[in-house]
């Protein structure tokens, strides 16, 4: 067993130095654009995002205030259902929509303010 041992020890270090020069590592892709919408007293920034299917799209609340950010149409929210998992909001949270599945345009509000316009915005999914 014991010269089974040094044998395999013996040609893996036959492999380890073989001669040839050692392959750099591939860098890793740059990252896709950030998918992130962060909720102000000003509103949502940016108001029109786009993504690529299968991605998220990650909501931050950096207001003093409570928000709900849900899939257009007020008040059913049935548009786009991956934007109805941000919800309810405090000051400080920030939530991630579901995957996005289908390529579409994604309107969104806040449900608690569904009327001003700088908390409106759209999601739009391309290949």
């Amino acid at each position: 067993m014991r010269e089974r041992l040094v044998t395999v020890g013996l040609v893996m270090l036959g492999f380890g130095c073989s001669g040839e020069s050692p392959v750099a590592p591939t860098p890793s892709p740059e990252p896709p654009e950030s998918n992130t919408v962060t909720i102000t007293a000003s509103g949502v920034s940016p108001q029109n995002i786009q993504i690529q299917v299968g991605e998220r799209v990650l909501f931050v609340n950096n207001d003093t205030v409570v928000h709900d950010m849900s899939s257009d149409d007020h008040p059913s929210h049935l548009t786009c259902p991956e934007l109805n998992q941000v919800g309810f909001l405090s000051p400080g949270q920030s939530r991630e929509t579901g995957n996005f599945v289908t390529v579409q345009t994604c309107g969104f509000h806040d449900h608690l303010d569904a009327q001003n316009p700088g908390l409106l915005g759209t999601i739009n999914i391309v290949e």
